[in-house]
């Protein structure tokens, strides 16, 4: 709408009061003596002010007028002195959506005010904009704004604006500007007087169902607190915080999972700057590189956490140190030294061949080993998620794979199958051999390094064109390109490097080991001096000698050098050899326990040829006897009866009368009752059930 309307454009507005013709108009505005002016546009003839008509029109023709005007923002006059200048700038606290939403309105609608105010007054105004948005006939942006700007529409949301409200709204921001027009946000809820109670039941390590705690929250509640119904008790849960709401029902490692944490970021380091490791018992079975029955073997890893890439690997009948020096030196050999060593508490990380000042393997390699906390497997989290990506994914590719997420069935399937296999066979088409189980880790970490790693950076494929992760050897090349290179050994250094070193005494030329003594002449000038002594744990033959602080080689021992005839035997098999003979002494002597026990019940039983469902039931008779002998003095009221098959069948007989309902004598029942006490009774009655009654003896 024009701040100034011809005869013809008033005329076309039908106002009230008002001639309907623009001849009409133009008397009326003679008579009236409007406030006019020439027409500058084509056409000519005079034109009048629309805020002179505001003033001097009558009430029904002023309000279609008014009402004219606030639906349209069209060349509207803007006053030179505003009486308050209305800002639309969001208040600088931080604030929720809500309440900026409602700020912005009631600035919006007070900014509307103060429009309509320059032409018929405060008052005017803001009556005008009450009706208009109570009949929702207010400009189609405004209007939107009225229930944003009430902040408490009421439940059907038609609640409108009111003369006292928006002077309030003009009064606050007036005050203080927009931040005076913001709600509070409303206080926090007081926690119910139960919430306490229903929390220290529901937090405790069984994990119970809030409807199994519902059920004891009466008897728990003090005096005079009304039980809460489930749903009031699940929506008091939904509005406590997490962590206290699973607080007891995890543990102090299981509620990290809860908490805020820190991402370790690689970012400034090069290959080789740190590099952890980890153990994981394979989730399949492999045939046993001895006995060739099923077991899971240990497989450890190496990997360098810039790059991901695995480097080292190895695997064995258990996570020993054995185990991890053999992948540190795969490693090391494969790629080159390493600076920190981040693992967990792991015997196989911290015995003292990994760990020890100078015969540690960690310290000739001159790399610093590192642990993290104790069941904080959060903090290792690279390596953790390497054992699902490397070593899981493999094992499910086998067919005796055996993880938790297995199929129950199937599994007992392939195990009677194993077993079948091994019993007629002596090896089994479902495991697979220790060569062959080498080289299929061999194969699988090899495409774990080409597969695409989503903690690496895309890049653009060469041949499909499209954005994807790097694979790990594709990161570890990019180092290479930009001018990293690993330190590495000689062959020589390495095959030192690989000997497990421990410190000893030299005496008269001879160093001990547990399984031996080495000699050698060179020793004889370095007696009663600590060495250190080296050794490779599958040849037992020899032994490398060094001096303690330098490190130098002063010869290498033989075993038994100064003796004949030679004993060789490694590490290895001296351990072999002291499991073999405790095991033996151990069944040799529970051997012997047992045919005590026995005695000449044994003898009996082993003179038996045949195996049949007589000889079974003797077996167990005799362990009835020996583990629930008959009194020296037996009870005259049992054993009147001659033979134990006599007894038994009298028993039987008065247990069918009873049970039928048929009368017993005082005399039988006293019988029965002393009878069904004793041994002789419980190993028969097991004889009758598994045999009946021909397998009884006389």
């Amino acid at each position: 709408m024009k701040s100034w309307l011809t005869a013809s454009q008033l005329a076309d507005l039908r106002l009230p009061g008002l001639p309907a013709t623009a001849f009409g108009i133009r008397k009326a505005a003679t008579r009236e003596r409007w406030q006019n002016r020439m027409r500058t546009d084509r056409g000519g003839g005079s034109e009048y002010c629309v805020q002179s008509l505001l003033k001097s029109l009558p009430e029904g023709a002023r309000r279609s007028l008014l009402k004219a005007v606030t639906k349209t923002t069209d060349d509207l006059p803007v006053p030179a002195k505003p009486s308050r200048a209305i800002e639309l700038a969001a208040p600088a606290a931080p604030l929720a959506d809500w309440q900026l939403r409602c700020a912005e309105a009631r600035a919006a609608i007070l900014l509307e005010v103060e429009r309509l105010a320059c032409f018929v007054g405060v008052e005017a105004a803001i009556e005008e904009v009450v009706q208009l948005a109570a009949e929702g006939q207010l400009r189609p942006d405004l209007q939107e704004l009225v229930a944003a700007a009430n902040a408490r529409t009421g439940k059907d949301g038609k609640r409108a604006l009111s003369i006292r409200t928006i002077k309030r709204w003009r009064s606050l921001h007036g005050a203080g500007g927009v931040d005076a027009l913001t709600p509070a946000a409303p206080a926090p809820t007081a926690p119910p007087a139960w919430g306490a109670t229903l929390l220290k039941l529901y937090n405790t390590p069984t994990k119970r169902s809030l409807a199994a705690v519902m059920e004891d929250l009466p008897a728990a509640l003090p005096e005079g607190i009304l039980c809460p119904d489930y749903h009031a008790a699940r929506r008091f849960l939904a509005r406590v915080s997490v962590v206290d709401r699973e607080r007891g029902r995890h543990g102090p490692n299981g509620l990290l999972k809860f908490k805020g944490f820190k991402r370790r970021s690689t970012g400034g380091l090069q290959p080789l700057d740190v590099v952890t490791a980890d153990g994981h018992s394979f989730k399949a079975d492999v045939a046993h590189p001895v006995h060739g029955k099923p077991f899971r073997p240990e497989v450890c890893a190496l990997q360098d956490v810039t790059t991901r890439y695995v480097f080292g690997w190895s695997t064995g009948l258990a996570e020993s140190s054995h185990v991890v020096m053999d992948s540190i030196r795969h490693g090391v050999s494969s790629l080159g030294l390493f600076a920190l060593f981040y693992t967990d508490n792991g015997s196989g990380f911290v015995a003292q061949a990994m760990t020890a000042d100078v015969t540690g393997f960690l310290s000739r390699l001159g790399a610093t080993p590192d642990n993290s906390l104790p069941g904080r497997a959060q903090s290792r989290g690279k390596i953790e998620r390497l054992q699902s990506s490397l070593w899981k994914r493999a094992a499910r590719k086998l067919p005796s794979y055996s993880g938790r997420d297995m199929d129950g069935e199937a599994r007992r399937k392939v195990v009677k199958l194993i077993t079948k296999d091994l019993k007629e066979h002596g090896a089994s088409r479902f495991l697979i051999g220790w060569q062959d189980f080498l080289d299929f880790c061999t194969a699988e970490v090899e495409a774990y390094n080409n597969r695409p790693h989503r903690s690496l950076k895309r890049i653009r494929d060469e041949e499909t064109g499209k954005l994807r992760h790097q694979s790990p050897a594709e990161a570890l090349e990019e180092h290479r390109a930009n001018g990293w290179q690993p330190d590495t050994l000689t062959p020589e250094a390495m095959t030192d490097l690989w000997r497990p070193y421990e410190i000893r005494t030299t005496q008269r030329g001879e160093v001990r080991l547990p399984w031996g003594t080495y000699y050698a002449q060179e020793l004889v000038p370095f007696g009663g001096e600590k060495v250190r002594v080296g050794y490779d744990i599958h040849d037992g033959s020899r032994a490398w000698v060094r001096t303690l602080e330098e490190g130098r080689l002063i010869a290498i021992a033989r075993r038994d050098a100064n003796v004949v005839p030679e004993q060789p035997a490694s590490k290895v098999e001296y351990a072999r050899q002291r499991r073999a003979a405790g095991r033996e002494k151990l069944l040799t002597k529970h051997i012997e326990d047992v045919r005590a026990e026995l005695g000449p019940a044994l003898i009996e039983l082993s003179a038996e040829q045949e195996f049949s469902p007589a000889l079974e039931a003797r077996q167990r008779e005799i362990e009835a006897e020996l583990l629930h002998p008959i009194p020296a003095e037996p009870d005259p009221i049992v054993h009147q009866l001659e033979t134990r098959r006599t007894r038994f069948l009298r028993a039987l007989d008065i247990e069918a009368r009873m049970e039928a309902g048929e009368k017993v004598s005082a005399e039988d029942e006293r019988w029965h009752s002393v009878y069904s006490t004793q041994p002789e009774y419980r190993a028969t009655r097991h004889i009758y059930e598994d045999f009946g009654a021909d397998a009884l003896e006389a």
